[in-house]
């Protein structure tokens, strides 16, 4: 039996990645990780033992990042040390070398978490199922045996500021290739004939603040108004958290004080955006899904190396799967979470994949996700319509309205196969879907309810709405949430 001191360090990898509250996670698991990775994953399948590391601005990040990159070192690796930089860059890094590659972050996490994403090989994550739970059985086994940080030499990675700024110069060469930056320059360049065009850009003084002043020179014909690029592990403003309404309250009120034609926030490692219209309302995540997916179908894919193959995750609406369905293209259901996403991704060869927590993937970027890269699609978007940011969902908003995934902290008592039981039921004669939590089809509408993967302290359970009427949605997210006794 485990001590709670264990239990809460083994509960801390999860289903994707390392999510945990410090001190509880400390350099010593961060160093145990660094072996283990070469150890229990790379070397056993005879990869070559080579890992691009990047951190966020987390205040533990660099202390960890040192005793990760230590432990690679320590089990006879080699650290290609990116440092500091958003996700995307590690990524780079991994598309660059064709090796395994270590993000230092905990998300969109509170600034007292820190975590760890991994990479395989692009675009293999290791989570659990992949990998993972290897790595957290070698961590707990030393931690149990009485390893301590204090008994071994931790060195300083300085930032290799040669494959730094390859890596840069990768992300804006994909940029421009899913972004066109040529003509959507041009295109904005003549819409500014009355006024600039202008965006509002919240990163939460997360690392987005490192990726905005990279994407605010890729377009001078655009006004970018910075809302906390600083960055700052204490998160002094708000949560680095967009998928929060309250987290967006700033940004939303610059936009309508501004006159702006759009918002963007950032989430804390700024691999997911959200988007804000001149309205100040948060624009629809799946419908601008069913938009993305839509314009890459548009595309002439007879030279494509890819497939016009969309993923989508399977609990959500109905926009994309119908959308991809009356194009033509091939609409690829999946469970959530980027590890699945990216996996059926490869084995299909899809374009272009999206989850409505701001995730969006991109065959043309290895399968992984970047927010930049989405800032980029969007912009080209918006630079051949004539249309506002508020119009330009108009087709999918009507056609499927979503209450919006809404997020409860719930008893660590209340398992999700006790939800399943309650909620078959309460709603008897749908057709069931368990296989990422419970999704329950009816005629005219349909709901979600599923387990966070993310969260590092309380359990989470999230749900979604979708039906063609506003107030027959709100009526029966009330529903369940009375059912499951949530405030």
């Amino acid at each position: 039996m485990k001590s709670k001191h264990f239990q809460d360090i083994f509960s801390m990898f999860k289903s994707y990645d390392l999510r945990g509250r410090v001190p509880i996670l400390n350099s010593s698991v961060y160093y145990l990780m660094g072996i283990a990775l070469v150890k229990c994953i790379l070397e056993p399948e005879k990869r070559e033992t080579v890992v691009n590391v990047a951190c966020d601005a987390r205040n533990s990040s660099v202390e960890f990042y040192n005793s990760f990159c230590s432990g690679v070192e320590s089990a006879g690796g080699t650290v290609y040390s990116i440092g500091l930089g958003p996700t995307e860059l590690m990524y780079c890094g991994c598309l660059l070398n064709g090796n395994s590659g270590a993000m230092i972050t905990a998300s969109h996490n509170p600034k007292g978490d820190n975590g760890c994403k991994m990479v395989k090989v692009i675009p293999e994550m290791i989570g659990l199922g992949s990998g993972l739970e290897l790595i957290r059985d070698f961590v707990i086994k030393e931690l149990e045996n009485g390893f301590d940080i204090e008994n071994v030499a931790i060195s300083e990675f300085p930032e290799d500021t040669e494959l730094k700024e390859k890596c840069i110069n990768l992300l804006i060469e994909k940029i421009n290739l899913i972004g066109n930056l040529q003509e959507t320059n041009q295109l904005f360049s003549e819409k500014n004939k009355e006024k600039k065009y202008k965006i509002v850009v919240d990163t939460a003084n997360g690392m987005g603040g490192y990726v905005m002043p990279i994407i605010q020179k890729l377009y001078p014909e655009i006004e970018f108004i910075p809302l906390y690029w600083e960055l700052d592990g204490n998160f002094p403003n708000h949560p680095a958290d967009p998928i929060v309404p309250e987290n967006l309250i700033d940004l939303q009120k610059i936009v309508k004080s501004e006159s702006a034609n759009l918002g963007i926030a950032f989430d804390g490692d700024a691999d997911r955006v959200f988007f804000i219209d001149e309205n100040g309302k948060t624009i629809n995540m799946e419908s601008l899904i069913a938009l993305f997916s839509k314009t890459f179908l548009e595309s002439n894919f007879d030279n494509s190396a890819f497939n016009p193959a969309i993923v989508y995750v399977s609990s959500y609406s109905r926009a994309t799967p119908e959308t991809v369905t009356a194009m033509g293209g091939a609409a690829i259901p999946s469970i959530q979470g980027h590890t699945n996403v990216k996996k059926s991704m490869k084995k299909y060869n899809a374009i272009y994949g999206g989850e409505a927590s701001g995730h969006h993937y991109f065959g043309q970027f290895g399968f992984m996700d970047s927010g930049a890269l989405v800032i980029g699609l969007m912009l080209k978007i918006i630079s051949k319509t004539d249309q506002k940011a508020s119009q330009l969902l108009n087709f999918w908003n009507k056609t499927y309205f979503t209450s919006g995934e809404e997020n409860y902290e719930i008893d660590p008592g209340l398992k999700m196969q006790n939800i399943c039981e309650s909620i078959e039921k309460a709603f008897p004669g749908g057709i069931y879907n368990t296989k990422d939590g419970i999704s329950v089809f009816f005629p005219s509408y349909k709901f979600t309810i599923r387990m966070s993967n993310t969260s590092a302290t309380k359990p989470i359970v999230r749900i979604n709405v979708e039906t063609k009427f506003t107030d027959f949605a709100i009526d029966k997210m009330n529903e369940i949430k009375k059912l499951l006794n949530l405030n």
